[in-house]
């Protein structure tokens, strides 16, 4: 009886991942680790307006900045691309959300395997 209770849960839990691996399967392709940024810059010319208020500064520039190597890197994006920029950094946040509740779902299914009860 406990084996058969076991291979259901075994069985409910492959059936979950799959179905995560197959709704993040379409955000594979336009992926961008990262986060997408709107911001807007103080210039160098101390006699500019910019220095007199945020509404003078330059901009908006587009970025998506990411962590590489113990160092934030940047990505500069052109204005005409800022919607697929910014739909790959959202695409990003849903793998990563999905790989999280895959990576939840593999300890319960080793919790299982070794005979270990939550």
């Amino acid at each position: 009886m406990k084996n058969i209770q076991k291979n259901l849960k075994v069985e409910k839990l492959e059936k979950e991942k799959r179905n995560l691996l197959k709704n993040i399967e379409p955000f594979l392709n336009n992926t961008i680790r990262g986060t997408f940024q709107i911001w807007y810059q103080v210039c160098a010319r101390k006699s500019c307006k910019c220095h007199q208020s945020k509404k003078y500064q330059h901009g908006p520039y587009l970025r998506i900045s990411y962590f590489k190597g113990g160092r934030t890197h940047h990505i500069y994006i052109p204005s005409e691309k800022e919607k697929i920029a910014e739909r790959c950094c959202k695409n990003y946040q849903k793998v990563w959300s999905g790989i999280e509740k895959i990576s939840q779902i593999n300890i319960k299914l080793l919790k299982i395997k070794n005979g270990k009860r939550k």
